[in-house]
């Protein structure tokens, strides 16, 4: 059996901002996520720019769930969270028991 699934939430974590109003903003007023980074220099990359969200990811996930995830897990996580509370679900309504 095939069920339906309806999008009515958004949620974005991205190098634009940390959530759907603040990349609106960032896209109106032209801003770009792209910077410099020290980093890359610092390991020897050719590339040293790059697109990557300003959030500490240790902040916003309870360190038991954070340890199993990469970084693009736990942006897609939070984006999750903002979509599911944008879209004013409760928790029941997006749990299921067997996962």
């Amino acid at each position: 059996m095939t069920e339906r699934v309806v999008v009515t939430g958004l949620g974005v974590v991205s190098c634009l901002g940390n959530d759907a109003g603040a990349v609106k903003d960032a896209l109106f007023n032209g801003r770009s996520g792209i910077s410099f980074r020290q980093d890359h220099v610092d390991a020897g990359m050719r590339s040293q720019i790059a697109g990557t969200p300003d959030i500490d990811l240790s902040e916003h996930i309870d360190r038991k769930q954070w340890r199993f995830m990469g970084d693009a897990a736990g942006y897609a996580y939070l984006s999750l969270q903002q979509a599911i509370a944008h879209a004013g679900l409760s928790d029941a309504e997006v749990s299921n028991p067997r996962t």
